[in-house]
């Protein structure tokens, strides 16, 4: 019971010190730091930050033992050390290491000349730091040959002359204890950055390659798509003109045509609009879009002969409800569903539009009684490195590409879209929005 009671009261405690640490390792870090800066920041935190109850302690101990000269040395550390933190918390990151740098070499090498406490070491630790911290060339190489010539100096040509006054050996030990300390921390930051540098960069070639693949396969799907319905009505014309097709034979297929016309002309569309998102991503400029005129009078008209082509039954339920979006994203996110169910309904196929409110958002769904999918297809068509597109009821070709330009678009415009299919069932899109009071 007792021991319980001491593990329940330590909890707290280390809670504390877990909590100061992290403010301590974070001072003066915000999200516009790049990885980098933060690590180097956060280590000169954690470095200075440790050092300076240690030299609160020994800058008593040594007064009260008649060192002065000694503890003017760790009070001068003291306050170094809160003015660097201070420093960093204003975010002058470059300032607050230079003031490190100098005054490190400085107090650690007078330390070490009069009084012999290992205090040179710590000119090797300054210097590891410094070499990390620092790229600016003509700056480093004469700092580390300050930081070198001062070592040498105090462990060669320092060794035999006067000193002012000395130290216990248990000083010493601690000195040199808590550079190589100090010196681990330094290099293992070193080896952790290094170690997370050479993993983001392989994520992001990873990344790349999957995107060279989808452009690849992207524009390949485009090349076969685009030239079918253009020959085709490349064709027709030229039998047209050469009189081998009367208007009333040519009549009958048209009908065909201004379908395949109408998915090229959304493929265009598509492919336009993500090139412009790559190039300069996706802005949404919301306002509020009444949902019974927006599908009656800009959505449906889009897309009638393609419709009437397949002789689909359409019927709509969509009450007096408005929602808070771009309404260029919301046609072209719509026409592109919309598109997708009569591809892949069948002749005399039914499809149904309804919308309601739900909390504080709009729901509207896309019902089709096409061929379906599984659930392996559901899960990847919304996949943004993925290309999954099948060929419509009546041979519609298609790229893939719509889907995942409404996935972007809507998620632009702070909605959610979802499908539930069964394959020769049909499919439902799900497309949620806010709701505009």
């Amino acid at each position: 019971m007792a021991a319980e009671t001491r593990h329940s009261m330590q909890e707290p405690v280390l809670k504390s010190i877990q909590s100061l640490f992290l403010k301590l390792a974070n001072l003066g870090i915000t999200d516009d730091l790049s990885f980098h800066e933060k690590k180097k920041t956060q280590l000169l935190n954690v470095v200075v930050g440790s050092g300076i109850p240690v030299n609160a302690y020994f800058g008593i101990h040594n007064a009260l033992h008649d060192k002065t000269l000694l503890a003017f040395i760790n009070l001068c550390l003291l306050i170094g050390g809160f003015l660097i933190l201070y420093i960093n918390s204003k975010r002058k990151f470059l300032l607050g290491r230079l003031v490190m740098t100098f005054l490190a070499s400085i107090l650690f090498s007078a330390s070490a000349v009069f009084f012999r406490n290992g205090g040179e070491y710590y000119l090797i630790a300054n210097l590891i730091i410094i070499i990390i911290y620092f790229t600016e060339k003509k700056f480093l190489v004469s700092v580390t040959l300050l930081n070198c010539l001062l070592f040498i100096g105090i462990k060669i040509f320092l060794m035999g002359s006067y000193v002012y006054d000395t130290v216990p050996l248990s000083r010493v030990v601690f000195n040199i204890s808590w550079t190589l300390l100090t010196m681990v921390l330094a290099l293992m930051f070193f080896k952790n950055e290094q170690v997370s540098y050479q993993k983001q960069v392989e994520e992001k070639n990873r990344e790349l390659e999957e995107l060279n693949k989808t452009k690849q396969k992207l524009f390949s799907i485009i090349s076969h798509d685009l030239k079918s319905p253009i020959a085709q009505l490349k064709g027709s014309l030229d039998l047209v003109n050469r009189e081998y097709l009367s208007p009333e034979e040519f009549g009958k297929i048209s009908v065909k045509l201004s379908a395949q016309v109408d998915q090229l002309h959304i493929t265009l569309d598509n492919l336009l609009r993500w090139s412009i998102s790559q190039f300069q991503g996706i802005v949404a400029r919301p306002e509020k879009t009444a949902l019974p005129d927006f599908f009656h009078s800009q959505l449906l008209p889009l897309l009638k002969q393609s419709i009437e082509g397949k002789n689909i039954v359409l019927t709509t339920d969509i009450p007096d409800l408005s929602v808070f979006a771009d309404t260029e994203h919301l046609l072209l996110v719509f026409r592109n569903l919309l598109a997708n169910a009569i591809k892949y309904s069948y002749q005399n196929g039914t499809i149904t539009i309804t919308a309601h409110k739900q909390g504080n958002t709009i729901i509207t769904e896309i019902t089709d009684e096409g061929i379906g999918m599984n659930e392996e297809t559901c899960r990847s068509i919304f996949n943004p490195v993925s290309m999954v597109s099948f060929t419509g009821t009546s041979n519609e070709k298609g790229t893939g590409l719509g889907l995942k330009l409404c996935k972007e678009f809507i998620e632009k415009n702070s909605g959610q879209v979802w499908v539930e299919s069964q394959e020769q069932k049909g499919s439902t899109f799900y497309v949620s929005l806010p709701h505009a009071n």
